[in-house]
């Protein structure tokens, strides 16, 4: 399931709790020009009013929700059988 965020000043803030637990693609701005996206392949743990926690490798992370752009669920590889 892929999602396309828009953040706007009027609006309630987004939830990400249908993509807890779940591998994603999540395309954040970048921190500097706040413009140019990358990705982060992670699984997002949980979320406070501000921030998305994430899971990445190793490492826990917090992403500002102003600067997550989408959210796309990784497909899971079939089994041959």
């Amino acid at each position: 399931m892929s999602h396309l965020v828009q953040h706007a000043p009027d609006r309630l803030p987004v939830t990400y709790s249908s993509w807890y637990d779940t591998p994603v693609v999540m395309r954040v701005a970048s921190a500097r020009t706040r413009r140019v996206p990358s990705e982060l392949r992670c699984t997002i743990t949980g979320e406070s009013d501000a921030s998305v926690h994430i899971h990445v490798g190793q490492r826990d992370r917090n992403i500002s929700k102003t600067m997550i752009l989408a959210v796309e669920e990784i497909a899971e590889p079939r089994r041959r059988q």
